[in-house]
């Protein structure tokens, strides 16, 4: 991710406490809290097992806050989620841990938006469900319900564009006022509550008390998912970091109340007809109106009009809160993971992401309310994915810095996830279903979606950016195969009769196979760019080895090479000085420049380090005479061999043809080499002759040369001249021109 980009100027810190506490509790408290109490928490726990379900969940997501709150306080940047998973355990499962969060905050924006079907059959019973409507999964869904939705969903994505600043102010007023309404209405309708057993009676049916409570308490992740969105904003809070944790502990605590207050207020008023809440609860199917949501109902007969009023506006609140805060944190999550290169670089583009957003919960809010109850389990799936690499990430990095309280922390967050996904992929753990058939195979979707990006990702990215692709592919897939089989088994299992159900496992089972196939593809494609990089990494490190064996060797031949030539320049030097005959001292500094040249044609080697790391030279051809060259390669030597009192002649009158084209440079190394093992294996008093001789020309124009090194040094035995292998240099054949005076190749 772009550290540039997290850089943020004192004036952008343009969050207080309050904005953020509004942030928090306003994306937690949706339309949820007014509609669950009679749909799921009074039939499964009643009352009592509601307000000790919500307040063990209550701690559990204090805990999960603990953890946010440190790395909040760790991580000034606005990456969240991703950023602490990234750092913890590597960029692959901070991508896992984003895009089932995503998933989550995706949701809560459509859903929240189609909560406006309810306010409008609630407000005004069935005049909206008249004129065009079509059907989708068996729900008839109507136009004049859907563009209340499609209104509100497009008109605060503009907001989001055009006015960010205004909309933030917008929800810290919503939230306020959502609070405050929740808190008038429990105010009005307590007294009744307790009246009605608020604190005494449990669940409408036979579950056990204890079930019934873990059954809510599972649930805790749905309730409570959407005050770690903060930790996408930290950048920009106005006020200490060490505040934050007070202020997620806070709006928790709020959101707590609300949904126990909202459950005592559901019992407080009982229809005409009902002789108790129970049986006005297990009845709310069959009722429409005001009726059908015990809230409302309750606010509607204990304050008439006003009450209303009141509920209307509070519920408004907490779906524009619930849409603002999704839309945001949506954005951010996006955004970090485009910075990142997972996703295309638009999405960094906040307009972009907002766009998007509003034209994807637009199209899914046409489907209808009750085709979106799908995508409600995956909302607490996506959360507790998100707390549960949040923790475990607390608890690494606090293991590193020996704090023990964060640690233990992180340790129970991260226990408590495993433990929430267990009860959500496995049936039947819970009293109520989990996941239902749709939403195993939206998820299963969904990884098979989220599989293509990791797939781009990979391929374009480096091995050091992933510390795991194996295990988070493997994650994904396993997840992938299970939910597609727990998706088909349900279907199977809901066929009422035999021959249904073979025909489902006909057609939905080729459906099923589709998915894994295509999952599997990609999976195995995904670990052969893995492995195709790795193998790369390792052809990287032997050139590597191999480079810096070349390199050692290069530098070793080029000491050995450049002594020769300063051997000559100091002798001469030396001679010169002795010398007083001009001429002789001319032609001692003759050779001085021949042996200088030399040297700096060895030195500029030394430069091009191009050809040290590739190993080897490139020839270069030029004209040369040939004599000369091998005539001044005896100069750099004569000096030397006479200080040794050895005798050095240099034979060069045979050759007709002198002009060659030839690589200068490379054959004088050759030259000198042979011609420095041989002083050096050669006692003092021996004899080095060097020869070139023009063995031949032929009818083409080409001639042949030979050149040999003869001294009567230590030699080699002939055991070993048997295994060595000699390397011919030099120019085996030349072109002999029409100008006597040079050849060419």
């Amino acid at each position: 991710m772009n550290d540039n980009k997290n850089i943020v100027k004192p004036y952008d810190r343009y969050l207080s406490k309050v904005d953020v506490w509004g942030m928090a509790f306003g994306c937690m408290v949706g339309w949820g809290v007014f509609a669950m109490p009679g749909t799921t928490f009074l039939p499964v726990a009643g009352p009592a097992g509601t307000f000790i379900s919500m307040t063990i969940g209550m701690f559990i997501m204090l805990v999960i806050a603990k953890n946010f709150s440190y790395l909040m306080a760790r991580f000034s940047m606005t990456g969240g989620v991703y950023s602490y998973t990234k750092e913890a355990f590597g960029r692959d499962h901070a991508f896992i841990s984003s895009w089932f969060l995503c998933l989550s905050y995706l949701t809560i924006v459509f859903l929240n938006g189609t909560a406006l079907f309810f306010v409008v059959r609630i407000l005004f019973s069935n005049i909206a469900q008249t004129g065009f409507h079509y059907t989708v999964a068996g729900n008839t869904i109507y136009l004049g319900e859907t563009v209340v939705s499609v209104l509100v969903l497009a008109g605060t994505g503009l907001l989001s564009v055009a006015a960010k600043p205004l909309l933030q102010k917008l929800m810290t007023v919503l939230a306020v006022v959502l609070f405050a309404g929740i808190m008038i209405i429990a105010i009005t309708c307590l007294p009744r509550s307790l009246a009605n057993g608020a604190l005494t009676s449990f669940g409408t049916g036979t579950i056990h008390k204890s079930y019934a409570i873990f059954s809510l308490i599972i649930l805790a992740p749905w309730a409570f998912v959407g005050f770690e969105i903060t930790s996408f904003d930290t950048a920009h809070f106005k006020f200490p970091m060490k505040k934050t944790g007070s202020i997620l502990c806070t709006s928790i605590i709020a959101a707590t109340l609300a949904y126990v207050l909202m459950t005592f207020a559901s019992i407080s008023c009982i229809p005409d007809g009902f002789s108790s809440w129970q049986e006005y609860i297990t009845s709310l199917n069959g009722l429409k109106g005001v009726v059908s949501i015990p809230t409302f109902y309750a606010a509607q007969s204990i304050l008439g009009t006003f009450g209303l009023v009141i509920m209307t506006i509070t519920a408004v609140a907490s779906i524009l809160t619930g849409i603002i805060g999704g839309y945001r944190a949506t954005t951010r999550v996006l955004s970090t993971m485009a910075e990142d290169q997972i996703l295309s670089e638009k999405f960094s583009q906040t307009t972009y992401s907002i766009l998007f957003i509003m034209v994807v919960a637009i199209l899914l809010s046409l489907l209808g309310r009750n085709t979106l109850t799908w995508f409600v389990d995956l909302t607490s799936f996506g959360a507790i994915v998100g707390f549960g690499y949040t923790s475990a990430a607390a608890y690494k990095i606090a293991k590193t810095e020996g704090n023990r309280m964060i640690r233990i922390s992180g340790l129970c967050g991260t226990l408590i996830s495993i433990l929430f996904v267990v009860v959500q992929l496995v049936p039947r753990l819970s009293a109520m279903e989990a996941m239902g058939s749709e939403a195993f195979l939206l998820l299963s979707l969904w990884c098979l979606l989220g599989f293509v990006f990791y797939w781009r990702t990979v391929t374009r990215s480096s091995l050091t950016e992933y510390s795991g692709i194996s295990s988070s592919g493997i994650i994904l897939f396993v997840l992938l195969m299970y939910s597609a089989l727990m998706w088909l088994a349900k279907r199977l299992m809901s066929a009422e009769t035999l021959p249904q159900m073979q025909h489902d496992l006909i057609i939905w089972g080729k459906v099923l196979l589709l998915i894994i196939f295509v999952g599997l593809a990609v999976m195995i494609y995904v670990q052969n760019v893995v492995r195709e990089k790795h193998e790369a990494i390792e052809r990287e490190k032997i050139h590597a080895v191999e480079s810096s064996l070349a390199k050692s060797q290069f530098l070793f031949n080029m000491s050995h090479d450049i002594r020769t030539p300063m051997n000559a320049i100091i002798g001469y030097t030396n001679l010169a000085k002795e010398e007083t005959n001009v001429d002789t001292i001319k032609e001692y500094l003759n050779k001085i420049t021949g042996s200088s040249q030399h040297l700096l044609a060895l030195i500029n080697d030394v430069l091009e380090m191009s050809r040290i790391e590739s190993g080897r030279s490139e020839l270069e051809y030029m004209p040369a005479d040939l004599c000369q060259l091998f005539e001044s390669i005896g100069d750099l030597f004569t000096e030397q061999m006479k200080q040794k009192n050895m005798q050095f002649q240099v034979h060069t009158g045979q050759v007709q043809n002198r002009y060659v084209w030839c690589d200068k440079k490379n054959l004088n190394r050759v030259l000198l080499n042979i011609l420095s093992n041989a002083y050096k294996f050669t006692p003092e008093g021996g004899t080095i002759t060097a020869s070139l001789w023009e063995v031949g020309t032929d009818e083409n124009g080409y001639a042949s040369y030979e050149m040999r090194i003869q001294d009567n040094g230590i030699g080699m035995s002939k055991e070993f001249a048997e295994k060595i292998i000699f390397c011919r240099s030099g120019i085996k054949r030349s072109y002999l021109s029409e100008d006597s005076s040079s050849l060419r190749l």
